[in-house]
């Protein structure tokens, strides 16, 4: 399926717990299912191997796969999860949830089965997302969205899955695609760093960069790394720092002067910046070049 004819529609988004001892038999599912582990363990079933998750991991059943889940300790199983199409049709808002397996299945209801719209991104059955706060946080946003179901909440949380549809494309579809991207990559990430090589006095945020150079900013993350071996961040940083140990070092600026330079909106920030950088404060770092003002 090609990605931009993504129109996500929510069949259903609820935090769920269930009580042990509990089994969820065989089955396949005609849409997507995304689950938050939230708490408790469980033992699932895909496609006939065995996995067992606990707090914190992702699972993802895609259409016409068959999976089970079955209890393994006395404690209750949360999973917050996301019945979804990936694409809206006719056919969406009257497919229900199944709790069949294949062989229990009319014709009628086997022609409701999707086709995987991440076939080509090969999402793994259980997996820990490489942004996992953003992605949970968006996770538990569209689950409120829908149960709230104010005006416009359908566009509401399609914004929202299709962020978080780009979070997975991010972390597994790359994998693929990275050698096809790499000189356009090269020519943007030599546009940004430029840029910040030439304007790091100024208060620069990721998201300002990513909106400027028109570019998802966990890609941009990760690519600048692997360019330069330093984080875009950290970069930045080191840029700052360096402008500011001149300039302790060789002028008779005064700490204030020298933090309106690199715009902080006061010097006690700029002097905890400094210091988280280097362990010393600005007044110090001045007395150990032996420039005492």
């Amino acid at each position: 399926m090609d990605i931009n004819t993504f129109s996500p529609y929510i069949r259903r988004a609820i935090f769920s717990t269930i009580l042990s001892p509990f089994i969820i038999r065989e089955r396949i599912i005609y849409d997507h299912e995304l689950i938050y582990v939230m708490d408790g363990t469980c033992a699932i079933t895909v496609d006939g191997k065995e996995y067992v998750v606990k707090k914190g991991d992702c699972v993802f059943f895609p259409p016409n796969v068959p999976h089970e889940l079955r209890s393994i300790s006395d404690t209750a199983f949360v999973q917050p999860h996301i019945h979804f199409d990936a694409l809206y049709s006719e056919k969406s808002e009257q497919t229900p949830i199944s709790f069949q397996s294949r062989d229990q299945m009319s014709e009628d209801e086997l022609a409701l089965i999707q086709e995987n719209a991440f076939a080509n991104c090969n999402i793994p059955y259980v997996f820990t997302p490489i942004h996992k706060e953003t992605y949970v946080s968006l996770f538990f946003e569209i689950i409120d969205i829908f149960q709230e179901k104010k005006s416009g909440y359908t566009l509401l949380y399609k914004a929202k899955m299709l962020e978080l549809f780009a979070l997975l494309f991010e972390q597994f579809e790359s994998k693929s695609i990275a050698p096809t991207r790499s000189v356009e990559t090269s020519g943007y990430l030599s546009s940004i760093k430029n840029y910040l090589d030439g304007n790091y006095r100024q208060q620069i945020s990721l998201e300002r960069l990513a909106m400027q150079f028109y570019v998802n900013k966990y890609t941009l993350l990760r690519q600048f790394k692997k360019a330069y071996g330093i984080g875009i961040i950290a970069y930045y940083h080191a840029l700052r720092i360096d402008y500011a140990k001149r300039k302790l070092a060789s002028t008779d600026l005064s700490i204030t002067e020298i933090a309106k330079k690199l715009c902080f909106g006061d010097v006690y920030t700029f002097s905890r910046f400094f210091k988280n950088s280097t362990g010393m404060s600005p007044r110090e770092y001045r007395a150990l070049c032996g420039k005492v003002l």
